[in-house]
């Protein structure tokens, strides 16, 4: 499909250069089968197929709303395979759906005005219809929906997800897209240093709504490279914020993506959790994570919930694993923002897990770094939760001391030994207001509790400084010791859920 429309086209806009097509909502818009077997598409539908307009937008947008109904605009249903759609802009609220595999969608705009400032809403017939915002996204919706490609979109405003892949859909790459920005890849003042995410049933157009994220279910998936900022939908106090990646399935891999912050280095962040994980086989790495929110109740603040990566639940046994590694994970001070790097959700983890406590430090030397296994966990009951971690693979991340649980910065891994000990070298010293935290990863089956190589534990809640070889913290407050004089090595109680070296 090639476009050729002349510049005295009525939809012709001369000042922003593009031409505006209008669906008629009545009607079918779909790529459909010529009989039942037949899913051989092939068909490209390419903007920059239009001679003349605008080089650094699409020149066609295409408004599947034309009426300003309500009920919002038609989809394009894709129902064959081998298509290519690119280099298009989308808004009235219709999606694009595709139902068979193979297909390449990439460079596209959905949901934003044509100058690329911000949000175009679906509708403004009636304020209900105002609430579902650009509504439209990228739906995967079913078992054939298999080995398509979703490159460099930008998707504002979803109300239900800017991209989505259910039902069994399997292999396709989720690659540098670019959600809930303007076409810039930024969050506009006031709200580029911290969205507002105001709980209002109702659109305000003075708030920034950045629609809703990336959800996976299918197998062998591949979210990479891609860009989620400003994340926020009209809401009613009890209603769950937009998660910004929820994944489960098996095999899927979720790298090299940043959460809340957009091109411009401003940290916008998002209102709700970062990532909610469920499945098996999960690979979750060097991942860049800013100023998410408790996703949940804001009775869960302080608990495990309080996480910006969260496992919900693991598919059990040898063999199963999911791995959360060299994630950077950063967070300001604010009350709603989490305590926690990683966690796991009660009960869908098994305590054994939940409890599990890394590697701890036993020493610090400029770069040098060494430790062992960590402390066993003691329940009541009692119960005791082993750390014993043999020939386990340590990492270690830069935190401030603020509290909080976070992973400013990636330094180092090791491999311990059979018994446990490990030493390591850090990429670069330590500042005097900087700890390490540590984390932990089974290389074997059976490892912690019964399941695989690739397990990976929370992050610790001792926070390691290099003044002293064990600077503990637990809940998120640290306690400094108040000299620098060599150290006992015993534990004492501080306050209740705290500890701290001595001081001799």
């Amino acid at each position: 499909c090639e476009f050729n429309l002349p510049l005295n086209d009525p939809n012709y806009d001369a000042a922003l250069q593009y031409w505006k097509v209008q669906i008629d909502e009545s009607y079918e818009w779909e790529l459909k089968r010529r009989y039942i077997t037949d899913v051989s598409g092939q068909v490209t539908i390419d903007g920059n197929t239009q001679p003349g307009g605008r080089a650094n937008a699409p020149k066609i947008m295409v408004n599947t709303n034309r009426d300003n109904l309500p009920t919002f605009g038609v989809s394009l249903e894709v129902r064959t395979s081998n298509n290519v759609i690119r280099n298009l802009g989308f808004i009235g609220g219709g999606q694009i759906i595709l139902y068979e595999g193979n297909n390449l969608v990439e460079n596209n705009w959905m949901g934003l005005k044509a100058n690329g400032s911000g949000l175009s809403l679906a509708s403004t017939a009636s304020t209900q219809a105002a609430r579902s915002l650009a509504r439209g996204g990228i739906i995967l919706p079913n078992e054939d929906s298999d080995n398509n490609i979703i490159r460099g979109n930008r998707i504002i405003g979803a109300f239900e997800r800017a991209i989505r892949i259910t039902s069994g859909g399997d292999n396709n790459l989720i690659e540098a897209n670019y959600i809930g920005m303007d076409s810039q890849g930024h969050v506009p003042a006031p709200h580029d240093t911290g969205v507002n995410c105001a709980r209002e049933l109702d659109y305000n157009a003075s708030l920034w709504y950045g629609g809703r994220g990336i959800q996976v279910t299918g197998d062998n998936n591949t979210v990479t490279n891609n860009r989620l900022v400003g994340l926020h939908v009209p809401q009613s106090t009890n209603d769950t914020p937009p998660i910004t990646m929820e994944i489960a399935g098996v095999g899927n891999t979720v790298t090299l993506n940043v959460i809340g912050r957009d091109l411009a280095g401003k940290d916008a962040g998002v209102c709700g959790q970062g990532m909610l994980l469920q499945g098996t086989e999960l690979l979750v790495e060097n991942n860049l994570i800013v100023h998410t929110r408790n996703g949940f109740d804001p009775g869960d603040d302080g608990t495990d919930f309080d996480s910006a990566i969260l496992t919900q639940s693991f598919a059990a046994g040898s063999g199963r694993w999911i791995t959360v590694r060299k994630n950077m994970v950063i967070d300001a001070g604010a009350a709603t923002h989490p305590d926690h790097v990683y966690r796991f959700a009660s009960p869908g983890v098994p305590v054994e897990l939940r409890k599990f406590n890394p590697a701890k430090v036993s020493g610090i030397n400029g770069t040098s770094v060494t430790g062992t296994q960590g402390d066993d966990a003691v329940l009541p009951g009692p119960t005791t939760i082993s750390a014993a971690c043999p020939n386990c693979r340590i990492y270690l991340y830069a935190d401030d001391l603020d509290g909080r649980i976070e992973a400013k910065e990636f330094l180092s891994e090791a491999t311990a030994d059979a018994s446990g000990n490990w030493t390591a070298t850090l990429s670069r010293s330590l500042t005097a207001d900087e700890g390490l935290r540590t984390q932990s990863m089974a290389m074997a089956n059976g490892v912690i509790h019964f399941y695989g190589a690739g397990t990976t534990s929370k992050l610790s809640d001792y926070l390691y400084t290099k003044r002293v070889f064990g600077l503990v913290i637990d809940f998120g407050t640290s306690q400094s010791p108040k000299s620098t004089r060599p150290l006992t090595t015993h534990w004492c109680p501080s306050r209740p859920g705290h500890q701290a070296l001595r001081n001799n």
